[in-house]
């Protein structure tokens, strides 16, 4: 009996398992991303100023080798511009229309976490560990400026990997 029931088990495990594969059915066809050459996108990123006193922003920059300013499109391939949001709007990617009210980045007050906003046009980018975030802001009366590292910019590209 024990070895009728074993054998049984064997049988009905192989039955399982057979039923269970199925055999993968070969298409016509690939999928494609969306080419991030040929797009605007509107980028919502939290900013966080961890200061007791609440700062407002100046201007924020994209640079590359400090103090110069990121180079031009045609170098760098990165178009931008950047807005300060709704501190409560969902962080993420929005393509070419952004239908939230964008506010003037000079004059934004930040205490504690804000949100901005980067619409990005880009051409042929590579990634480059030497771009970084220049932020003006007053601070007390006082302005000051201070360069962000900031891993997602390092990392932009166009480029498949």
């Amino acid at each position: 009996m024990k070895g009728f029931l074993k054998c049984l088990s064997v049988l009905f495990c192989l039955v399982l398992l057979g039923g269970c594969s199925e055999q993968v059915k070969e298409v016509d066809g690939e999928f494609f991303g969306t080419d991030w050459k040929k797009e605007t996108y509107h980028v919502v990123v939290p900013i966080q100023w961890t200061g007791d006193s609440p700062i407002t922003l100046k201007s924020i920059e994209f640079v590359k080798d400090y103090p110069d300013p990121l180079t031009t499109y045609e170098e760098d391939g990165i178009k931008y511009e950047i807005f300060g949001t709704d501190p409560l709007r969902r962080t993420g990617i929005h393509g070419e229309t952004y239908d939230r009210e964008l506010k003037n980045i000079n004059g934004l007050e930040i205490n504690g976490e804000g949100k901005i906003v980067i619409k990005l046009s880009m051409g042929d980018v590579k990634a480059d560990k030497a771009r970084r975030l220049k932020i003006k802001f007053d601070s007390d009366g006082e302005e000051v400026e201070k360069i962000v590292v900031w891993k997602t910019l390092e990392q932009i590209t166009t480029e498949n990997r």
